[in-house]
This record gives structure tokens, sequence and C-alpha cells, in this order.
């Protein structure tokens, strides 16, 4: 009789906690996500089904992305890495690599990534799109050492996994990814190019937790480059929507990195309207700051601390007390961080301010040291046209790649 009840009660709790998980499902999508998360919990209190902890598992790690949570992010993708290893499943290990690869980029563990991202390609995949989510980490990744060949090489490979499996979030990410990428390169035209493709692909997707999250991610890139061409009224609006968004969805590392975008934008409206505007700006930045250490978002730290010491370097007679050495400091703080996770084109724009504000202070040694240093990594990184031997990726440009994804300017 006792063993008869435990076999009753066996199903009913499997029932339950089956029950959990899908309601899990639908509360995310109806941006309950806290409670989604304590569904998905007690899930996985009582779920013994392999697939079924697995999924679930994903489904966490995930959610902890989206709220910019990475640490917890990296714990239950690790989590289902055991799992993986336990039950020696090959699909269930190519998607776990593929979620330790994600999580690390989050984090700017960008080797880490890269062997993660690679690791995933190696194990067969239940998913088709799977490899190519694999290589778009692999580009990301690439792209925060500023590895921009390679970046662009798996960027590519994404892509095509992309349109053989008509895979149209993947598509979007990946044109979100490219507008980052030729945005660093300052071929602005072509960021624009693929940021409006994101948009335009965007208006297929329905689901509305979806279409926000990475509407507002698209439409932030797209605040930054607008800025970049000068078109700062577009860009504010642009840059408004997706401060309302990430807040709505709670993507608080979109929300820090929109802050900081409005604040670029109204340092430059604060250049001709008023003091009183670029000064406001100041406290964007400290807020954004604030979120990028709470949310251990390294590269974010670097886009922050990089505007400001920009802001620093530009606009000393707008701060009470600011001066060359302010501004040195701040450099000096963003360069640290940027060593710390390879990126090596903000360490470049690091010693570019830094050059120049020891030129104003007369400091002969410290300018050729950080002259040096920009001729150093304009070589590491291959800012070279290979066909006019001219630099590119500091000033606005047109420019074209090779099969073999080689950079050149356009002719």
């Amino acid at each position: 009789m006792g063993i008869k009840i435990e076999l009753e009660r066996k199903p009913m709790g499997q029932r339950i906690a089956k029950h959990h998980m899908q309601a899990g499902v639908r509360l995310y999508h109806q941006r309950h996500h806290q409670q989604a998360i304590a569904h998905w919990r007690s899930a996985l209190k009582r779920l013994t089904n392999p697939e079924d902890r697995f999924a679930t598992l994903g489904y966490m790690a995930q959610a902890y992305c989206d709220a910019s949570n990475y640490d917890s992010m990296l714990q239950y993708a690790l989590q289902q890495m055991e799992l993986a290893n336990a039950l020696q499943d090959e699909h269930f290990k190519s998607e776990a690599f593929l979620n330790l690869a994600k999580a690390y980029e989050k984090l700017a563990d960008y080797s880490k990534a890269i062997s993660y991202s690679k690791a995933s390609l190696q194990h067969p995949s239940m998913d088709p799109r799977t490899p190519g989510y694999a290589h778009l980490a692999m580009a990301l990744s690439q792209l925060g050492l500023s590895q921009f060949q390679a970046s662009l090489e798996a960027f590519e490979k994404s892509m095509n996994i992309a349109n053989s499996t008509s895979d149209k979030l993947l598509e979007l990410q990946v044109c979100v990814g490219l507008g980052m990428l030729f945005t660093c390169l300052r071929d602005l035209s072509k960021s624009l190019i693929f940021l409006r493709n994101a948009l335009a692909i965007l208006q297929s997707v329905t689901v509305d937790h979806v279409h926000a999250k990475y509407r507002s991610v698209t439409l932030c890139q797209l605040s930054v480059v607008l800025r970049l061409k000068g078109l700062l009224a577009d860009a504010k609006e642009a840059c408004d929507e997706a401060l309302h968004l990430s807040s709505e969805t709670g993507n608080r590392s979109v929300y820090a990195r929109c802050l900081c975008s409005m604040a670029d934008i109204f340092r430059e409206l604060g250049e001709t309207e008023a003091k009183e505007t670029i000064i406001k700006s100041w406290t964007r930045y400290e807020e954004a700051y604030r979120i990028m250490r709470q949310t251990n978002d390294r590269m974010g730290e670097v886009v922050v601390l990089g505007s400001m010491a920009r802001t620093a370097s530009e606009s000393r007679s707008h701060y009470t007390g600011q001066c060359e050495c302010q501004a040195i400091q701040l450099n000096k703080k963003c360069l640290e961080v940027a060593k710390t996770i390879g990126c090596k084109y903000a360490m470049l724009k690091c010693h570019l301010r830094l050059q120049d504000l020891y030129n104003q202070l007369s400091d002969d040694d410290s300018e050729e040291t950080a002259k040096e240093a920009v001729t150093s990594l304009t070589q590491e990184m291959e800012l070279f046209c290979n066909f006019c031997g001219q630099c590119y990726g500091l000033e606005e440009d047109s420019l074209q790649a090779l099969r073999c994804s080689h950079i050149f300017h356009e002719q």
C-alpha cells in the first residue's frame, strides 16, 4: 500500500512541477518576470525529467540575462552544464556551452566566451539554429576584444545560419552586432543600414516583450550613431524611446547605456545651448556607472567611463574645478578597466585623449608615451587599409570587406 501511494504521488508531483514550468513561461511573456522566476524555482525543486530540468535551467539563465543579472545567469548555465555532463548528452552539452558563452560574453570574460562558443560548435545540436547563436556569441566577444576582422567573419557565419533557418531574431541580433562593429570602425553609413534593417525585421515580431526587448537595444545603438552623425534631435528621440522600453522590460544594462547615450547627446547640445544642459549630463553618467558596477557589466563600465573621460577632456570649462588632472584621472581609470577586459579599441581612445591632454600640459615625455601606445594598438588591431595603407577607425570613413573579411577603404 505504501508503495502504491508513492507511485501515485510521483506523477502528481511531476504534473504540478510541469505546471509551474509552463506557468513561468506564460508569466514571462506577460512581463511578470519575478513571478515567472518564482514558478521556475518551484518547478526545479520537483522536476525529475532531465529534459524539463534542462529547459527550466535555460529559462532561468535567459531571465537573469534579460534582467542584467549576469552572475546568476552564469550559475544557471553552469547547472545546465553539470546536468549535460551527468547525462553524457551531446545535444545538451551544445546548448549548455552556448549559454556559458553568452554569460561570459556579458561578463566581458571574452576569452572564455570564445572557448565555450567553439565548444558548442563542436557538439551536435538538436536545434539547427544553435550554431548560429554560437557564432553570434563568438562575434560579440571578438568585437569586445577589438578583433574586428575575426568578428566580422563570425557575424557572417551567424547571418548565413539565420538565413538558412529563417530565424528572424538571430538575423536581427546580427544586424545590431554589425551596427556596433561599423560604429567602432566609424563607417556610420553602414552602421545605420544594419540598425535600420534590424528595426525593419522587428516589425514582424509580434510577441510584445520580445519586441520591446530588441527594440530598446537597437534604438540605444541607433542613438549613438545618430549623435556621431550630428543628428542630435533624432538621436534624442531614439534614446528617449529606448530608455522607456528598457525601463519597462527591466533590462538595467541597456537602461544604463541609454542614460550614457543621453548624457552624450546633452553634452553636445550643451556646447551650443547652455552650461546647465551639459552639467545635467554628468548626473546621468554617474547613475549609469553605478548601474554598470551593480550588474558587473565591465564593458558597460568602459563605455560610461570613456564618455565621462571625453566629457572631462573636451568640456572642462563647463565644470567648476575641472582641470586636465581630473580628465587624466578619468582616462586612466577607463584605461585600467579596458586593459582588464582586453578591449584594445577603448584603450586606443584613452591614449588618444591622454596624448592631447599631455600636449596641453607640455608634458612631452607622457605625450610621447601615449603616442607610442596609440601606434602599437593601431598595429595590433590592424586598423590599416590593405590597399592604401592609411589608418581607419578614428574618423568617419566608408569601408568595404573582402570575402576573407579583410577591411579596406571603399574605392
